[in-house]
């Protein structure tokens, strides 16, 4: 356990791409999290729970109305920031007790604390959970309006602790009157440079420094699996690399945009119509598919404002407009740790 903590993004890989397009019965995966995640160092910790919450999205109040004009360029206006308000699921939730369910109910953290930068970033902070999630509500559909906001960012080093990257993950549900769809984000800056050629997946003896180019962006390789309904990859004009997936397992869909960028920063947005109702069970469905086509995904992965580093005045307007926000850092997080079976010891034999 005292070995150079190099493979925190490992672990984060791994678990994206286990969950690549799909929300799954994460009941097991935060339980045994929760049991063994205090026993190992703290960023493993925070990136293997910020894997499974980033796909376990749970709605908080409040909302962004998006206005006429749609696309990146819509304007976002503040809405009741009551943290008792959530979006109502639609009456075609399946759950298994046909139910409306109730998801847990996060509390308002208010503003974040921002990196600050240094070097050539000097007077900047790092991208914020609210700025991300501002982009975010920006880039999608306007006929829509979004809430449950929460999120946090970090500074990593894929390239050891010398090199200091923005790392974000967050969530907001969108609802476009049909019916709530989590969205959730992660921007992952500078991850781009331990991308290789072919595959090289996560496991025992694998190197902690290289990344498959094939393992997130291969359709080939993605479809291999068997996981998914559909998987289209090109490279844009820009000479970004962007790959489509869409899975269905039952009533769950999920639909994933991952984009990676000449800049080295990976963007990858997922929708799904599961939402995690309580920490100690799987997300259940909310409503019949999804409200976001797989293009309008990928204008949202490919939206402006998912920049490692911004100014001071763009995190405070950030801060203003979305609300109320719920700080998603793993470790206030995790859930209460599980009993632990008291060994049995054997009696002397008496002989």
């Amino acid at each position: 356990m005292n070995e150079p903590d190099v493979d925190g993004h490992r672990l984060s890989a791994t678990f994206e791409q286990a969950m690549h397009g799909v929300g799954p019965d994460l009941g097991p995966l935060i339980a045994a999290g929760a049991q063994q995640g205090r026993s190992i160092r703290r960023r493993r910790r925070l990136t293997v729970a910020a894997a499974v919450t980033a796909v376990a999205a749970l709605a908080v109040g409040g909302s962004v109305a998006l206005r006429a004009g749609g696309g990146a360029s819509a304007t976002v206006a503040a809405a009741s920031a009551s943290p008792s308000a959530s979006p109502s699921p639609s009456s075609a939730a399946a759950t298994p007790d046909k139910k409306d369910p109730q998801p847990v109910r996060e509390s308002d953290d208010g503003a974040e604390q921002p990196l600050p930068g240094n070097g050539p970033n000097a007077g900047k902070v790092g991208l914020t959970g609210h700025a991300t999630l501002l982009a975010l509500s920006r880039a999608l559909p306007a006929n829509g309006r979004t809430s449950g906001y929460a999120g946090y960012s970090q500074t990593v080093g894929w390239t050891g602790p010398e090199r200091k990257d923005v790392m974000v993950r967050a969530r907001l549900t969108y609802d476009d009157g049909t019916g709530p769809a989590e969205v959730g984000i992660v921007v992952e800056g500078g991850i781009g440079a331990q991308f290789r050629p072919g595959s090289h997946p996560v496991g025992p003896g694998s190197d902690p420094y290289i990344i498959g180019y094939d393992d997130y962006f291969s359709c080939d390789k993605l479809n291999a699996t068997g996981q998914l309904r559909s998987c289209s990859g090109s490279v844009l004009p820009d000479g970004s690399h962007l790959v489509l997936t869409e899975r269905a397992v039952g009533a769950t869909v999920s639909r994933n945009a991952s984009l990676l960028r000449p800049d080295n920063t990976k963007v990858t947005v997922t929708a799904s119509n599961t939402r995690l109702i309580t920490y100690q069970g799987g997300p259940v469905v909310l409503r019949d598919g999804l409200p976001l086509t797989l293009d309008q995904l990928k204008a949202a992965v490919m939206a402006t404002g998912y920049q490692e580093w911004i100014t001071p005045e763009e995190a405070k307007q950030a801060e203003q407009t979305i609300r109320p926000f719920h700080d998603d850092t793993p470790e206030r997080n995790m859930p209460s740790p599980l009993p632990t079976a008291t060994p049995v010891t054997k009696p002397a034999d008496q002989g």
